[in-house]
């Protein structure tokens, strides 16, 4: 077993260990307070990120590779592997968050209560290859989720609900998170002043 694998295993067991000590979704939604605002680099794991910047900087050093042939490929491949892999962090899992990102639909339906991918910049999974699985999230609207309308594609918003680690393929891309959706809004940026 290697190094990185020995890692995963310990993250795996710390999130799992985290998520025991936990209150449950209920009690945390009964205590009615307000959900704590995240940022997307509140998902990313600061010992995994380093990892890849590492592995990033050397594929650039490379220098050699061109689009199309066999090692650069090869080097994507890896690269995409290690994404679709890419650890959750347990800070925020069972807490009531709000996060914005943009909608990825996963299907043609025009359920407002439909479920999502959520994601931390415009063009994620549909123009672009799809970010790391810990910057991808799952959204899962309930029957009695505030929804104000139909969120198009691509649609910046804002979702409140209780945060999972959850690992979930799907045709646009591999979660790392869940969010069982409370509230769902377009978004609007903090007014200053």
């Amino acid at each position: 077993m290697n190094s990185y694998q020995d890692m995963v295993r310990r993250r795996v067991i710390q999130a799992l260990a985290s998520v025991l000590a936990m209150p449950s979704v209920a009690l945390a939604q009964k205590a009615g307070g307000p959900p704590t605002e995240i940022t997307w680099d509140d998902l990313i794991d600061r010992e995994w990120a380093k990892g890849i910047q590492a592995e990033m900087m050397a594929l650039g050093r490379a220098g050699n590779l061109q689009d199309g042939t066999e090692a650069a490929n090869t080097a994507m491949a890896k690269l995409r592997e290690k994404w679709d892999a890419a650890p959750t962090t347990p800070t925020h899992l069972g807490k009531l968050v709000r996060l914005p990102g943009f909608v990825v639909p996963l299907d043609a339906s025009r359920d407002p209560r439909r479920s999502f991918l959520l994601v931390p910049y415009f063009g994620a999974c549909i123009h672009t290859p799809p970010p790391p699985a810990n910057q991808i999230v799952l959204i899962e609207p309930g029957s009695k989720t505030r929804v104000e309308r139909l969120m198009n594609s691509m649609e910046a918003i804002w979702v409140e609900g209780v945060l999972e680690a959850s690992r979930k393929k799907t045709a646009q891309g591999v979660t790392g998170y869940r969010l069982e959706a409370t509230r769902i809004e377009e978004y609007k940026p903090k007014k200053r002043g």
